[in-house]
């Protein structure tokens, strides 16, 4: 069987799910769709796919392309949510301390990190232990609820000086249709391309609420940019 007809029949099997009202099965069937459709480039099946995945509440933006280079610093970095693609670590490696909530995500992150399983609202470091802190595209899984709380800890656990980086997407106020959200992202880092995605249960935010939540923990904010529907914020611990 070719890989076009492997992914139409997980299609038809997804459709028959879908009729079913089983979400679940179907969105089990559409993603490893997904990932063949792109390997072989057939922009025909991306389309039926997404047109799938929407039916069963999933909103995708376009593809977010972002440069990344290493980060400058001779001390250690703090990778909130470093689990999955782990792309921190792909950049600066033995440098970087990656944290998050879920052991299968860091399991399956391949870096040279120091992966542990650990909540960012309750960093179990001492204070002023790291001279950079960094969230990539983390804050869009944790409860928006609880985002003060991880900038807090983050504030606690940098040095004086440190830096904290953020890169996240906004995510808009959707309709009723939708409760899914889902930011296709074209990374280029000095060695290699990655294509991934990160996708979630549907929570607006936007840059103004992340810069809102660095004016309440004191965070000076040094840098910012926004492009297309992605944003980064580059904070500083203490005005120097």
């Amino acid at each position: 069987m070719s890989d076009k007809a492997r992914i139409r029949k997980l299609i038809e099997d997804a459709e028959f799910d879908i009729k079913a009202d089983d979400r679940q099965k179907a969105t089990e069937k559409l993603f490893p769709a997904l990932e063949m459709a792109k390997q072989i480039h057939s922009k025909e099946l991306l389309k039926v796919i997404f047109q799938k995945l929407s039916e069963i509440g999933y909103f995708f933006l376009k593809p977010q392309s972002i440069e990344l280079s290493p980060l400058e610093t001779d001390g250690l970095i703090l990778d909130i949510g470093g689990g999955g693609e782990g792309i921190i670590g792909k950049l600066n490696g033995r440098q970087v301390v990656a944290i998050d909530v879920s052991e299968k995500e860091l399991e399956e992150t391949q870096n040279e990190a120091l992966k542990v399983v650990m909540d960012a609202t309750d960093l179990k470091f001492l204070p002023n232990s790291f001279d950079v802190c960094t969230s990539f595209f983390a804050f869009m899984y944790i409860p928006k609820k609880k985002h003060l709380k991880v900038f807090e800890e983050a504030y606690r656990v940098l040095r004086n000086k440190g830096r904290f980086l953020i890169w996240d997407v906004r995510i808009p106020k959707l309709d009723e249709r939708h409760n899914k959200f889902v930011v296709p992202l074209k990374l280029q880092l000095p060695n290699e391309k990655v294509e991934t995605g990160y996708g979630v249960k549907l929570q607006t935010q936007d840059i103004e609420h992340f810069k809102k939540l660095a004016q309440k923990t004191k965070f000076k904010i040094t840098q910012e940019w926004s492009k297309d529907e992605t944003f980064h914020l580059l904070l500083c611990k203490n005005r120097v």
